[in-house]
């Protein structure tokens, strides 16, 4: 993986999450759980991704991380999807999200198809 790839997605992970919590403190209370869960989530993205970046020794522990990143990055929309659903975010502000996670999903899959070509 190209260092400008890594800055990319490690970009607009941080923006999603920056967003996240920006706009999660309009929550009700009666999600504080959901709320802390999302963040949880998020944060852990981006744990992840500097796992990733900084172990260059191993391609197998490299490539669990952008697996776990993966899974970590559907749960997420998944989370998305629930605030929706339960009508705590707009429509508009669903897609919004949704397609910084289509963004992220798709520069993590070139990561791990780099990574795969790597071995």
């Amino acid at each position: 993986m190209e260092k400008n790839d890594s800055f990319k997605i490690m970009k607009c992970t941080k923006e999603l999450a920056s967003d996240v919590v920006e706009f999660s403190k309009n929550f009700p209370k009666s999600e504080a759980v959901l709320k802390k869960n999302l963040q949880e989530e998020l944060f852990n993205l981006i744990r992840l991704l500097n796992s990733y970046i900084v172990n260059r020794e191993s391609n197998r522990i490299r490539e669990k991380n952008i697996k776990d990143f993966i899974v970590s990055l559907s749960m997420v929309d998944y989370y998305f999807e629930y605030l929706y659903v339960n009508k705590i975010i707009s429509f508009k502000k669903y897609k919004d999200l949704v397609s910084e996670v289509v963004t992220i999903r798709k520069l993590a899959y070139g990561v791990l198809r780099n990574e795969k070509e790597l071995c």
